[in-house]
């Protein structure tokens, strides 16, 4: 069943105007003041009027229409029904009941329970007390009304003037023929020849054929009018089409009242001074002191074969009598009028028999002989199992439809077990379609009883909400908050950061809705820190190697980022939205360069550092990490000073470690750019090539020394990752081996080490490598590659270890191969020397066998 884009929006709205009793008692507007139920069914009317007004022409678009507005309908009446049943069942709890409780006959108007107890009871009274002493019995009246009042509109009969026109026509013109001695024909013969009520049923004969088509139809009328509890319409309508009788036949079903009998019941009405009040005692005897009599007159002219069908089931209503109505009753909610009026009634009239009341009621036994073949109804369960075990197939699978399962469940008081029962289902994914559009109405229902302090199964309302939730994450994201506020609260920030989690957008859309859940109350921080756990840890497992792969490759600066890496990227946005979590940020982000660098991924790490916030990097950190430096000559105090931020500046050390080495990679790509633009040939050329070359190498010169400035100080001088820069040594790591939210702090030193192993000997390299290269345009730097050694060999820094160490990658270590480039940077030396020397003796080795030996 397809909803409209707004309708969710609209139910949204109402959730979050009524939040909290409280604030819909403290809102003064009308609109605000009334009950969740009450808008939600408004809403669903809307919708209803909005499919039913709209042009759809095709036969496929009508049946559609009409089937998706006839949903709308059940919605709404079912908001209704649990609208006014919930009203009365916490009037009940509150113990209001005895005060406000309805009056319950719909033939007289609704009359608040008058305070005070009558002296005497009369009819009236009785009912009164009943109603507000059965809260059952005030919960089936309401029932009766919810059916009358949402049945089904109909064309009543038009009103006509002048009783029984076309056979008091026919009979004076049969008296006419008689004065004449004209023969009657044979249609005159079966037509009465007295015009009053009894003549048909007196005479056997029948109305003029106008006229009894005319009164069937006005016989359905009436009774559809009493079915919707219209009496009055009803007796007005005999009244204006001539038959008076009719409409005082009705009126018999009114309740004995006697102002003198009566405490007074005042009710407030409209006044300048605001106390304005009018009582509502009529001004003197009124209803049928013989009701009981009058009941068992409607059930014998409803026994009566011989009258009209309608006729027989209107005075059948009116009397509680079970057998004529359901003669008429087309669908299962005039089958479950028809038991509950007859159960109400009979309710009514043994609890009026029960009072002790001034005025006997006269007694019959003429008419005791009319009785139902009904048993009496006790209560709804009675009602329901009748229409579960009815003779009608179709009547059968009415009961069974989603929307009559949910009244039923109101109406008994059974919504808790109804919503365990659902979600049951909903779970095990046996749901039908239709049942599972009812989802929006079982949230909202859960969410309105809740709010009333009706309890219901906490894990069924979570799963159903869960599920609603999970709808409108797809297209209706802006109203997740307000749906998660209502989850319970050690459950909300998983909910909206699993929400979050799976959302792709710009970073302002997610930022935007990182704005909701705080305007909703939800903890934005705590939300943020685990939609971006959940998002790494989503691809943790792939990663969590202890040894790089052998298919280990360093990816170019320029390389485009895999999605995932992107989406990995993203998740850091979540952190760095606010500046009070950039040092949760700042442990997250160097896990994640970390995970990048191992898998060769320096251009994941790059785009990951250019995505921070230009005032990502704290004072406090800078400051941090000085305090703990110039603290290391008293190494037995700093823990006692810094416990608070050692682990942060611990990272921030690593975060420069980690960018320091980016920066310095993606110049390195810089410079190779560079390099390859070098002119080729400018010894034999001319003046032109000449030109370029010195075009070249002014711009070689500074992004050379750049380069290997960024190589050698920040990476391979510093000890790069090394654990006393980064404030880490043995006893640290296991001091640390729970904190922070990164797990073990034994695997960050696992994954340091790694580190080094990988990029201080291509560090190396690559220094070598921007040195060597540019010995023709910097002849100085062929020297500088050959005092690498010294570097490598430095006890402080063990360059060398790191070299020497072996890996599936490179099983026999890199310290081969780097003695290779120095001796490829000596034989360069050499040869240019011997290059200067008229008498030139043999080199020991080819320089070209020593490039190709390197690996």
């Amino acid at each position: 069943m397809a909803t409209s884009t707004d309708i969710a929006t609209g139910f949204a709205a109402v959730v979050e105007s009524h939040s909290t009793r409280q604030q819909r008692i403290d809102n003064s507007s009308s609109d605000n003041n009334a009950s969740s139920a009450r808008l939600f069914a408004q809403l669903a009317r809307q919708q209803n009027s909005q499919i039913s007004d709209s042009d759809l022409y095709s036969f496929n678009n009508q049946l559609h229409k009409k089937s998706e507005a006839q949903f709308w309908k059940s919605e709404s009446s079912t908001w209704d029904l649990l609208e006014r049943l919930y009203a009365l069942r916490l009037q009940a709890l509150s113990g209001a009941g005895s005060e406000d409780a309805m009056m319950g006959d719909d033939v007289d108007a609704d009359v608040r329970v008058p305070k005070g107890s009558s002296v005497v009871a009369t009819d009236f009274t009785s009912v009164q007390e009943l109603m507000a002493s059965d809260n059952l019995l005030s919960e089936y009246v309401e029932v009766r009304r919810w059916l009358e009042e949402n049945a089904p509109s109909f064309q009543p009969v038009e009103t006509r003037k002048g009783y029984l026109f076309y056979t008091r026509k026919s009979i004076r013109e049969r008296a006419i023929r008689q004065t004449s001695l004209t023969p009657a024909t044979s249609s005159t013969d079966t037509i009465v020849t007295e015009a009053d009520p009894d003549a048909p049923s007196r005479q056997r004969k029948e109305l003029a054929y106008e006229d009894a088509e005319y009164e069937a139809s006005l016989l359905r009328t009436l009774y559809e009018y009493v079915r919707r509890g219209r009496v009055g319409d009803a007796m007005d309508l005999c009244v204006e089409s001539d038959e008076p009788w009719r409409a005082a036949s009705m009126k018999g079903g009114l309740f004995w009242r006697d102002p003198n009998l009566e405490p007074e019941n005042p009710m407030p009405i409209d006044s300048e001074d605001g106390k304005g009040a009018i009582d509502m005692r009529p001004p003197h005897t009124a209803g049928n002191i013989n009701r009981t009599l009058w009941k068992q007159t409607c059930a014998a002219l409803a026994h009566d074969e011989s009258n009209h069908m309608y006729e027989r089931a209107l005075y059948s209503a009116l009397s509680g009598r079970l057998d004529e109505v359901l003669l008429v009753s087309e669908n299962w909610e005039d089958h479950l009028w028809a038991y509950v009026n007859a159960m109400v009634e009979s309710k009514i009239d043994q609890g009026i028999k029960d009072t002790s009341t001034l005025y006997t009621p006269a007694q019959n036994t003429i008419l005791d002989h009319i009785q139902s073949k009904y048993p009496p109804i006790r209560d709804m369960a009675h009602v329901f199992a009748s229409l579960a075990t009815h003779d009608s197939a179709t009547l059968r699978q009415e009961a069974n439809q989603p929307f009559h399962l949910l009244q039923k469940a109101i109406i008994k008081n059974e919504f808790a077990a109804y919503i365990e029962e659902y979600t049951c289902k909903l779970q095990n994914d046996e749901l039908s379609e239709l049942e599972f559009e009812l989802l929006r109405f079982v949230v909202h229902a859960a969410l309105h009883l809740k709010e009333l302090g009706f309890g219901l199964p906490e894990n069924a309302v979570v799963i159903a909400l869960q599920t609603y939730i999970s709808q409108l994450s797809k297209d209706h994201r802006e109203l997740v908050a307000v749906y998660v506020t209502h989850l319970p609260a050690e459950e909300q920030t998983e909910a909206y950061a699993v929400f979050l989690h799976g959302i792709n957008d710009p970073i302002n859309v997610r930022m935007q809705l990182l704005r909701l859940a705080e305007r909703h109350g939800l903890d934005a921080s705590t939300i943020s820190k685990r939609t971006t756990e959940l998002t790494l840890n989503s691809y943790i497992n792939a990663d969590r190697s202890t040894e790089p792969d052998t298919s280990f490759v360093l990816a170019e600066p320029v390389e485009t980022v895999t999605s995932d890496e992107l989406e990995q990227i993203r998740a850091i946005e979540w952190v760095t939205s606010g500046a009070p979590l950039y040092s949760h940020a700042l442990i997250k982000i160097c896990k994640l360069v970390r995970r990048f660098l191992l898998s060769g991924r320096t251009n994941a790490a790059t785009q990951l550092f250019n995505s921070l916030p230009d005032d990502f990097v704290q004072q406090e950190w800078v400051k941090g990490a000085d305090l703990i430096e110039s603290s290391k000559s008293d190494r037995s105090n700093e823990h006692s000073v810094y416990d608070a931020s050692w682990d942060i500046v611990s990272h921030f050390q690593e975060y420069i470690h980690l960018l320091s080495l980016c920066d310095a990679y993606a110049y390195y790509s810089t410079w190779a750019e560079t390099v390859c633009k070098r002119p080729v040939g400018t010894n034999n050329k001319g003046a032109r090539l000449q030109t370029q070359w010195l075009e070249w190498k002014e711009n070689i010169t500074p992004t050379t020394e750049r380069a290997a400035q960024m190589l050698r100080n920040r990476v391979l001088e510093v000890d790069w990752l090394g654990m006393q820069p980064l404030h880490i040594n043995n006893v640290d790591a296991e001091d640390m081996d729970t904190s922070g939210d990164d797990g073990q702090a034994q695997y960050r030193v696992q994954e340091l080490t790694r580190l080094r192993e990988l990029y201080i000997p291509e560090s190396v390299f690559r220094l070598h490598s921007v040195l060597f290269e540019t010995r023709d345009a910097l002849p100085k730097n062929l020297k500088r590659s050959l005092d690498l050694a010294q570097l490598v060999a430095d006890e402080s820094l063990g360059i060398y270890h790191q070299l020497a160490k072996t890996s599936p990658v490179y099983p026999h270590g890199r310290l081969t191969a780097f003695m290779g480039l120095m001796r490829q940077s000596a034989f360069e030396i050499l040869r240019i020397q011997q290059a200067s020397q008229t008498d030139k003796p043999p080199l020991l080795m080819d320089t070209g066998l020593v490039s190709g030996s390197i690996a």
